[in-house]
């Protein structure tokens, strides 16, 4: 519910906000987190997570590529000089992209799917201060209110037991 408050919150700013593709791809990045967490469980516990973010890099490169080569082609890299690449910060390119990948595949092999995937509920409150910080929105009670439940909502599912834990006191009474 505090997810919510805050997107339907952001559609009434009047600040541009709002718009239904960029809900709609947040949906979709939603649902591929969930089908990511569920397929790679086996292979996160399988293989090591810098294996896993070389492997996934290497595909998402190869369905990048087509898409994206006359643009990259188009490059004048002897124009661009190594300071500047270093400034814009394209040679940290890497650290920035695999370290929270890292994070998820290290937190898949020791925590439950259900605490991994409490993560994107953190996502709207991050988004959210954001905003507040940059000056676009204004803090209220109304995010205030959604913040609390969020993270209500997060502590409930970090608490609840799973069918294991159940099936285990089930033996032991």
């Amino acid at each position: 519910m505090g997810a919510l408050i805050l997107i339907m919150n952001s559609q009434n700013t009047g600040s541009g906000g709002g718009s239904v593709i960029g809900d709609l791809l947040c949906l979709i990045a939603q649902i591929s987190f969930s089908i990511y967490l569920t397929v790679f469980k086996g292979l996160s516990q399988k293989y090591s997570p810098i294996t896993l973010n070389k492997w996934m890099f290497v595909y998402a490169s190869m369905c990048y590529i087509p898409f994206s080569y006359h643009g990259i082609a188009a490059i004048q890299w002897a124009e661009v000089s190594t300071a500047a690449l270093v400034q814009s910060g394209l040679c940290k390119w890497w650290e920035a992209a695999s370290l929270p990948i890292i994070c998820i595949m290290t937190a898949q092999r020791l925590l439950r799917p259900t605490v991994v995937s409490m993560y994107n509920y953190m996502q709207p409150i991050v988004a959210s201060i954001v905003t507040v910080v940059i000056g676009m929105a204004t803090f209220n009670l109304e995010k205030g209110i959604a913040i609390a439940l969020v993270f209500l909502g997060v502590y409930i599912v970090t608490q609840s037991k799973s069918r294991k834990d159940f099936e285990k006191e089930g033996k032991e009474v």
